[in-house]
């Protein structure tokens, strides 16, 4: 996980309050850091295999959860290795209760390809604004990642 990836959560947790809320992180696979510190309620990491960080083996695209399950749906560096991004991100805002935060980061355009296990799509503000509105949220902050030489978007929003 990039640094800045880690700040922006970091930044975002603490403005909105998110400490301590009922968690869903999904592509919670650690493969170089992890958000789960900033969190202290209840937290569930899933992803497509197994590995440090997963709780439950599961698809994004068909979570295994109740509709408003969760106060946070949690999704870094995971949608440009995800085939159907656009469905994820739906069942994010699904399992995300009324009022409930959905924050997500991933690579944008210039970012080098890097197979975990696949990799197939790049992100703008763009289009990460057509997939978060797609799927029902509503935006509260988008910013391009701010570290030099590494093209991302962040996303903090509400359902």
């Amino acid at each position: 996980m990039h640094k800045s990836v880690m700040d922006w959560a970091r930044v975002v947790v603490t403005e909105f309050g998110l400490q301590d809320k009922n968690t869903l992180e999904v592509g919670s696979y650690n493969v170089n850091g992890s958000v789960r510190e900033l969190f202290s309620g209840k937290y569930v990491g899933v992803d497509i295999r197994e590995g440090p960080g997963v709780d439950a083996v599961v698809k994004a695209g068909v979570l295994p959860f109740a509709d408003a399950e969760f106060d946070v749906v949690v999704s870094t560096e995971m949608l440009e290795h995800d085939s159907r991004p656009w469905l994820s991100v739906k069942e994010m805002a699904r399992v995300c209760r009324p009022g409930g935060f959905v924050l997500i980061t991933t690579r944008g355009f210039g970012f080098g390809k890097h197979d975990y296990p696949e990799d197939y799509w790049r992100f703008s503000m763009s289009s990460m604004e057509v997939l978060v509105k797609d799927a029902g949220l509503a935006i509260i902050g988008l910013t391009e990642d701010p570290q030099e030489g590494h093209p991302g978007v962040f996303a903090a929003c509400q359902k």
